[in-house]
């Protein structure tokens, strides 16, 4: 299921279904997908509790700790696919049939947002479903690589 719906991006960018595209719902699964992959990129080497299979083909879902996206909280992601859809798809696809240099201004700038706000959730700790409630698991402070000096 999406983190964001068509009456999410209204809150954040009112105008956007006034240029005659009636639905992007299409658009808020392919952000989802975005968000697990930038997950899994971003986030998961940088703690210890959950991992992804080297092989996910052969082993999903049978590696204790693996990431599974349906265990993430859907609504600490809704802002972050908001940003993705609309910096991603919804004004890129804009700028091409409607036109103007304001449509690539705000992708650029919705662009900046989702990242800002994939960091605060990370920095914020990311609620994933254990089992029986919603854990907060943090990021942990990569330590440099000491080297001996002789």
């Amino acid at each position: 299921m999406p983190y964001s719906t068509d009456a999410d991006l209204l809150k954040y960018q009112p105008y956007v279904f006034e240029h005659g595209v009636p639905s992007f719902t299409a658009y808020h699964t392919d952000a989802e997908a975005d968000i697990n992959r930038d997950i899994q990129a971003l986030w998961i080497p940088t703690q210890s509790q959950i991992t992804v299979p080297l092989r996910p083909s052969v082993v999903e879902g049978t590696v204790e700790g693996a990431f599974d996206a349906t265990k993430l909280h859907p609504a600490q992601w809704m802002k972050a696919s908001v940003y993705k859809v609309l910096a991603g798809y919804v004004l890129p696809s804009l700028a091409a049939s409607v036109g103007g240099e304001g449509f690539v201004t705000m992708i650029s700038f919705y662009g900046q947002l989702y990242k800002d706000e994939l960091q605060r959730i990370f920095t914020a700790g990311v609620q994933y479903h254990d089992g029986t409630t919603y854990a907060v698991i943090y990021s942990t402070l990569n330590q440099p690589p000491q080297r001996l000096q002789r």
